[in-house]
């Protein structure tokens, strides 16, 4: 570790200067449901500066203009426009900015750990373009201290999460898994079984068990689960479907069972998310 390394400790200053747009997962709860506790843009000035010694999240931070410097492998960088700083859990990351710095950013909840949503070891500084990603924080953004209309939040974080994930997804994931996620969501309905996805890809249930675990962090069935609970909450958002027809167009049988699996995991019912969207 060189000596600049050694020598940081926990910093977390924003300034007085500095203008942030701020929502996180209580003003729009579709936010959790792809573990996003906060996403915004900042348009830093001096003297903002965060050191993270060993934080409990992963991070996304785009540079959309103006420069600032983020620590790479012990050596302050320099991050410009159309660079991302992508940070995992439990590894020292430390930025600041030096002048007029614009960024973009979203902090992603890794409690438990799992299979992180940033797939990298270290932090890393990539090129990419970073209009996309600030387009779709900055239409949350403007929903929340507009309309707020929870259906349109919900649309809006669903595209700030495609994007994120065309950064930092896992590119080097078993092509065979992508393709066999693209046709359970294009057959989300079908009845889905271990035996059934393992056959779809040509290997067996305990290879297809252990890839999952390794790329995702859970079972097949359960990301099935999440899958489904996806397209669930694009449906909700529509007044046009019932319960009852959701829950068919998921692939459960039963709505009371449908309803249990969506509670499990959004903490409310589907009638109570819908709800929610539409206050």
């Amino acid at each position: 570790m060189s000596e600049t390394q050694a020598d940081l400790r926990e910093t977390h200053i924003v300034g007085a200067d500095t203008d942030e747009q701020m929502v996180g997962k209580q003003a729009c709860p579709a936010l959790g449901f792809y573990r996003i506790q906060l996403t915004g843009i900042s348009k830093a000035l001096p003297p903002f500066r965060f050191v993270r010694v060993r934080p409990s999240m992963s991070q996304i931070l785009v540079c959309l203009s103006g420069c600032g410097s983020v620590l790479i492998d012990g050596q302050w960088t320099p991050c410009t426009r159309g660079m991302a700083y992508v940070t995992p859990p439990d590894c020292l990351h430390a930025y600041h900015a030096e002048s007029a710095w614009e960024i973009c950013w979203i902090t992603y909840n890794e409690d438990p750990p799992g299979q992180p949503m940033v797939a990298v070891k270290r932090p890393t500084l990539l090129e990419i373009d970073p209009y996309p990603l600030a387009a779709s924080i900055e239409g949350l953004y403007r929903e929340y201290i507009g309309a707020a209309e929870q259906a349109v939040m919900q649309q809006w974080t669903q595209l700030i999460h495609i994007h994120a994930q065309r950064i930092v997804g896992p590119v080097h994931m078993e092509r065979r898994l992508q393709q066999l996620w693209e046709r359970v969501n294009a057959d989300i309905a079908a009845p889905w079984t271990n035996e059934r996805l393992a056959a779809k890809i040509g290997i067996s249930s305990e290879q297809l068990r252990r890839l999952c675990q390794h790329y995702l962090g859970r079972s097949p069935m359960k990301h099935v689960t999440l899958l489904r609970m996806r397209r669930a909450i694009t449906l909700l958002a529509s007044e046009y479907y019932t319960i009852e027809e959701i829950s068919e167009r998921v692939g459960y049988e039963n709505p009371f069972a449908f309803s249990t699996a969506f509670k499990r995991l959004m903490g409310v019912s589907p009638s109570q998310y819908r709800r929610q969207l539409h206050q």
